[in-house]
């Protein structure tokens, strides 16, 4: 009985050694040795970083600077990058969905057909920004700013989700969409 106890205890622990080897996720800002487990956190300032590619699924972003960094095809699902700074970053083909971005500073930031379904972006900055073929399916942009900003080819873009945001008359929609004006 106590060999078959030892035994089992022995499995669990080198299933647990497994899991949490394989649930570890590189975090870039460090030396290549270091793994951080389950969701990184970061809180500082990382501009003009290459993260393209990058898996960061479930990271805490929040209140960083990311200004000019490369986001590019990148895996942000379910990260928290509330109140981050993303001035002129490239989300190109970047997965965010279910993503926070809840008063996120984003002018002038690239989301060529990025993945936003579901995406949480109420009070966000978006002036200028461009969301070429971007799925904004679901996606809360209460309070947000869109004035300038590129979405006359987002896909799932509704009047619900415009009568929340603001623009102005810069601001480029689907043929019979509409904005308020920002005040």
């Amino acid at each position: 009985m106590l060999t078959h106890l030892r035994f089992a205890l022995c499995a669990a622990i080198a299933l647990a050694a497994i899991w949490a080897g394989n649930a570890s996720a590189f975090w870039p800002f460090a030396d290549s040795t270091a793994h951080l487990s389950r969701a990184p956190a970061y809180a500082g300032a990382c501009e003009d970083c290459d993260l393209s590619g990058r898996i960061l699924a479930g990271a805490r972003l929040t209140d960083s600077v990311f200004n000019g960094s490369d986001f590019s095809q990148a895996v942000l699902t379910r990260a928290d990058a509330s109140g981050s700074e993303f001035a002129g970053a490239n989300f190109t083909d970047a997965d965010l969905r279910r993503t926070k971005l809840i008063g996120a500073v984003c002018p002038r930031a690239v989301f060529e057909r990025a993945t936003m379904v579901n995406a949480d972006a109420r009070g966000a900055d978006f002036r200028r920004a461009i969301f070429s073929a971007a799925n904004v399916t679901r996606m809360n942009i209460e309070g947000a700013d869109i004035s300038g900003a590129d979405l006359s080819t987002a896909a799932g873009l509704t009047q619900r989700q415009l009568d929340t945001a603001c623009g102005d008359r810069r601001t480029r929609l689907p043929d019979g969409l509409r904005v308020r004006r920002c005040d």
